[in-house]
């Protein structure tokens, strides 16, 4: 089979997209799926996945993105609306899958979309369950479309520090080295904010803008002004792709120490860089206030 480089999306087409996060190991995840929710019109929100940070949180990391994505979608008002299941713990060995209820859940729902209407699968965290559903349904290939957060902007094309990739360095040799059709998101690290704003525009946009908002004064880290809220631009990036650089480059190899290897082997694959930071922000805002609430502070 032949692999297939994702189209970038056509304004105004309503994509079918499946999320798969570990919303608990940073801030910037729930602020992804929240505008995910904000943008019904452009996401058709097929389901989420919990998946593991097991490299900072051990085997109970899979729990806590669970019990967060529920507290997101109960302050949203979407409690039970989207399938919500828990993703399988890292890969320990090439080629062999985690099966879990989660990666069950991913393959279902890509089995009831087409090759011509493909499920874009967006990985916010380890490429655990996407690795796995692919080895465990081979059929699924050409009715997905995979977004992985690799963001290692400043060290690509020779190497990432990405922790996502980190998280499970076998999934995300499994990824690369496949055949299924992968968008690379490079990009985001400049996404930041400082309290005043985000208390601006979210305080008045409902429970879920309060929420948002509320969250950062959970870890002292979140609330500085230099926090990164990088998982947002992959759903803006399918919302609106003109804000980004796109990009076809040769799928490369990596090694286990985390070093991209240039080939040709592996085909070819999109790669999404240079986010236009204002726009993304205005985007996330404007959907989000529109969505959720109407009072702009």
């Amino acid at each position: 089979m032949t692999r297939i480089v994702p189209q970038i999306p056509a304004p105004g087409v309503r994509l079918p997209v499946f999320i798969d996060t570990d919303a608990a190991n940073e801030i910037d995840d729930l602020y992804a799926v929240a505008l995910a929710l904000a943008a019904p019109d452009c996401i058709d929100l097929r389901g989420l996945v919990a998946s593991h940070f097991a490299a900072k949180a051990g085997l109970e990391s899979i729990d806590q993105s669970y019990d967060v994505l529920v507290e997101l979608l109960n302050r949203a008002g979407m409690t039970g609306r989207y399938p919500l299941e828990k993703g399988s713990h890292p890969m320990r060995y090439p080629n062999h899958a985690e099966p879990s209820r989660g990666v069950d859940l991913l393959i279902e729902t890509a089995r009831s979309c087409t090759p011509e209407h493909p499920l874009w699968v967006v990985c916010l965290g380890a490429a655990t369950d996407l690795a796995s559903a692919m080895l465990l349904a081979p059929d699924i290939r050409d009715r997905v479309r995979y977004l992985y957060h690799g963001r290692s902007e400043n060290t690509w094309p020779w190497r990432t520090t990405q922790f996502n990739i980190y998280g499970d360095i076998i999934a995300t040799k499994t990824l690369l080295e496949s055949d299924v059709p992968l968008a690379w998101f490079d990009t985001g690290t400049h996404l930041c904010a400082d309290m005043n704003t985000t208390e601006a525009h979210l305080a008045g946009s409902g429970d879920l803008g309060r929420f948002l908002h509320d969250y950062r004064n959970r870890v002292p880290w979140y609330a500085a002004s230099s926090k990164g809220f990088f998982d947002i631009g992959d759903i803006a990036w399918l919302i609106d792709p003109t804000l980004f650089t796109n990009t076809v480059v040769n799928a490369p190899g990596m090694t286990r120490w985390m070093e991209f290897v240039p080939t040709t082997k592996f085909g070819q694959m999109l790669h999404i860089g240079k986010m236009d930071v204002p726009k993304t922000w205005a985007l996330f805002f404007d959907r989000v206030r529109q969505a959720f609430g109407n009072t702009y502070r």
